[in-house]
């Protein structure tokens, strides 16, 4: 599979099948194509060539990400209400009639049910990154994507990130988290080297973190070059 932006292409020669569960690590240079990765298998963008299926389903219309999934970014946008507004967007789809409790709750695991009536661009960063991940995590993904989450917090903040998607994985959600930080990539039981558009071999870290029960799951995301991806214009 392969993306290709005007002449140049970003990823090609993709060929990937991501296990279900755990936390996967995506890691690579600056310029090595990790965003562009994450956004293809979310559905933001569209493969160039080749074909990608994410629990057994093909992505929907260009541009529309899995329903399934949830992306949280660097710099992830937030409305400019209030926090509990930007928590109330992920309840929308929710069939319940109880989504005041669904809101405190979220609040608390966020630490941020004082700031509840507050405006979200009121925020520091580390608040705001993880109001998108609590916010993110209400639409219970079967896949959470990470695109470097931790890149601009301090040491406090990125410690409390890190706890949260440690929990979000240990639900079941299943995270690739794409990072330059070894303290990110030490949480992984996989992980995955890109470089130049291109994965390179995986491995498991020296010490991965052991898995729960004894059967293997099964692919959650393959990515396959189902025709030829030819970089020639």
């Amino acid at each position: 599979m392969g993306l290709r932006r005007g002449a140049n292409w970003v990823l090609h020669g993709l060929d990937l099948q991501l296990e279900r569960g755990g936390i996967t690590a995506l890691v690579g240079s600056n310029g090595a194509g990790k965003t562009s990765l994450l956004r293809l298998i979310h559905g933001l963008d569209a493969p160039s060539c080749g074909a990608l299926r994410f629990a057994g389903k093909t992505p929907p219309r260009d541009g529309l990400a899995f329903a399934a999934q949830a992306m949280v970014f660097a710099h992830t946008p937030l409305l400019r209400g209030s926090v509990e507004d930007n928590l109330r967007l992920a309840l929308v789809a929710t069939p319940t009639d109880d989504h005041r409790a669904l809101l405190n709750a979220a609040l608390d695991r966020a630490g941020l049910k004082e700031h509840a009536r507050h405006s979200a661009a009121s925020l520091s960063s580390g608040q705001r990154q993880r109001l998108a991940l609590t916010r993110a995590r209400m639409v219970r993904p079967q896949l959470l994507l990470l695109d470097e989450p931790c890149s601009h917090l301090d040491q406090q903040a990125s410690a409390a990130i890190l706890r949260d998607v440690q929990d979000l994985a240990e639900q079941g959600i299943t995270v690739l988290l794409s990072t330059h930080r070894p303290e990110e990539i030490a949480l992984a039981q996989r992980v995955l080297r890109l470089e130049h558009g291109q994965l390179q071999n995986s491995h498991e870290p020296l010490q991965p973190t052991p898995r729960r029960g004894g059967t293997a799951p099964q692919g959650d995301i393959s990515c396959s070059p189902t025709y030829a991806c030819t970089s020639q214009v």
